[in-house]
């Protein structure tokens, strides 16, 4: 594993990771903390509410749920990348099918994508996942699924 962008631009693979199952050291070596109660938000986002778990500097902390949810249009989600270029969804459960078919998963394959278009980092925290065809912007992510695939005193204050 190579946390270099400048390796992730040549290879395909986008910045951000799939991390399972979210260790404090996993979430740690990449400068993320699971948010406090404290710091949950709710943002507007096209006119409609979005309930974040923190919403600080760059970065934006939300559920698997709340983002799925489709209270708000996957283009005002994109749009709102433009704030904030960093993107941690947490809770993110296994599919019920290895295609990732559902409603759900379809709308995070869909905001994934706007994300990366518009240039984001995205960290998707949660439930191992399977292999995705090359097609899908999961197979995109770079996985950490243990906290032995970690480098070296590489973390960030854990």
């Amino acid at each position: 594993m190579t946390d270099s962008v400048e390796h992730s631009q040549q290879t395909g693979y986008r910045p951000g990771r799939i991390i399972s199952p979210g260790t404090a050291r996993q979430l740690g070596t990449f400068g993320l903390f699971v948010p406090a109660p404290g710091q949950r938000r709710t943002l507007d986002v096209g006119g409609a509410p979005l309930e974040a778990k923190s919403a600080e500097g760059g970065l934006l902390w939300i559920g698997f749920r709340e983002l799925t949810a489709g209270t708000v249009a996957a283009a005002d989600l994109a749009s709102a990348a433009a704030r904030f270029g960093e993107w941690a969804v947490d809770g993110i459960p296994a599919p019920a099918d290895a295609r990732a078919v559902s409603p759900e998963w379809k709308r995070l394959s869909e905001v994934v994508e706007l994300l990366f278009a518009a240039g984001a980092t995205v960290f998707l925290i949660g439930a191992p996942l399977p292999g995705f065809g090359p097609d899908s912007p999961f197979s995109r992510l770079l996985r950490v699924q243990s906290d032995e695939e970690l480098p070296a005193g590489q973390t960030s204050g854990c």
